[in-house]
């Protein structure tokens, strides 16, 4: 019977290579890798979000973090009328840490003196507002280190504003990679990539919308002659453009997620991660086996999973009948999919939020819990 068992699993592993030397079969498979978690909310303007495909090189498997997780840094305070809530990474221990370090304590310290000066000159004229600045952070590893911070601020007027800012580099060398460095052959890999990244626009602008939004947003991508900014997570790599680069305020920050699979060959190994998740701790994905559950109702149909999410806080939770228990006080929750829910605006009013503490959930409906530990 051994004998027997033997037999077919060599027949298996012939078929197998003769399959794969016939270039019938692909070794990578032929899913997208940028399918949506069911936690993830659609584009701000269309329900409709194409996978891009089309494979030029397979991502190498996930491979552990080789630089130490960095040292977190909370600036959560209100002075006058000025409001900051800032997250801060400290990286050590690779090249280039330093000078990461460096760029983003000036992006968001520029940013703070923006602010002030704002409130200087209202309060020259005799016109005060409230203004806010806040800057929070996400990093990955997989080939290159790639940091983003995700910014927000209201410094008066209808609305505020959000952008995000990031930073890719090799942490063997130091050296930063701009857009173009990422590859072999820019010349032939920046237009393959901009036809992926036109491609996808058509997708997300819906059938009814100004058929002058695609033509002006072609052609401001086009000119930037592939000056991308980009970010990498997860499967993926995401080109960005911020509010009223290529398409309207309303649409918001616009992310055409580019599946490693689908890039043209590139002068850095660039490892396939999981998809990121939509809770986050200091930066990085948590080990919660449950995503938050998002609704189309505002915060209110944003709903948490408990006593888990409290418990990244540093507060004590637990769940009995219908209520969740937190620090001695009970606060009612909703039980779907099999577990218990807190909605994100009770979450938010409970949350500690202190010099040690700082929660924020933004337009891209992710939660990030940052906590200075000991």
């Amino acid at each position: 019977m051994k004998y027997i068992a033997f037999l077919r699993a060599c027949t298996a592993m012939l078929a197998v290579c003769l399959c794969l030397s016939a270039s019938g079969c692909s070794p990578n498979g032929e899913e997208s890798s940028s399918s949506t978690s069911s936690s993830q909310s659609s584009s701000i303007v269309s329900d409709s979000q194409p996978d891009i495909v089309g494979s030029s090189q397979a991502p190498l498997p996930e491979v552990q973090a080789t630089i130490p997780a960095p040292a977190i840094s909370i600036q959560n305070q209100t002075e006058g009328n000025i409001q900051v809530k800032i997250a801060s990474p400290h990286f050590s221990g690779f090249s280039g840490a330093d000078e990461l370090n460096a760029k983003i304590e000036q992006e968001q310290q520029e940013s703070i003196a923006e602010l002030r000066s704002i409130a200087n000159s209202g309060a020259e004229t005799g016109v005060t507002s409230s203004l806010f600045y806040q800057s929070v952070f996400d990093y990955q590893e997989n080939g290159l280190l790639s940091v983003w911070l995700t910014n927000e601020n209201y410094t008066g007027g209808a609305h505020g504003m959000n952008w995000v800012c990031s930073y890719n580099l090799n942490p063997e060398t130091g050296e930063f990679y701009a857009f173009r460095d990422l590859f072999r052959n820019p010349e032939e890999a920046i237009p393959e990539v901009t036809e992926k990244i036109l491609s996808y626009l058509k997708g997300i602008l819906p059938d009814d919308a100004d058929q002058s939004l695609y033509p002006s947003a072609s052609q401001a991508i086009q000119a930037l002659n592939g000056d991308y900014s980009y970010y990498l997570e997860g499967e993926n790599l995401v080109v960005y453009f911020q509010p009223y680069d290529v398409l309207p305020y309303a649409v918001g920050i616009v992310r055409v997620p580019i599946p490693l699979v689908s890039l043209p060959d590139t002068t850095v190994a660039l490892h396939s991660m999981s998809a990121r998740r939509t809770i986050r701790a200091n930066g990085q994905d948590t080990e919660l086996g449950r995503n938050m559950m998002l609704g189309s109702e505002g915060n209110t149909a944003v709903l948490l999973p408990m006593p888990e999410t409290a418990r990244l806080c540093g507060m004590e939770a637990t769940v009995k009948n219908q209520v969740c228990i937190i620090d001695s006080q009970e606060y009612p929750i909703t039980y779907a999919n099999g577990g218990a829910f807190m909605t994100l605006t009770d979450f938010l009013a409970l949350a500690p939020d202190d010099a040690n503490h700082l929660v924020a959930y933004g337009p891209d409906d992710i939660l990030r819990i940052y906590t200075i530990k000991d």
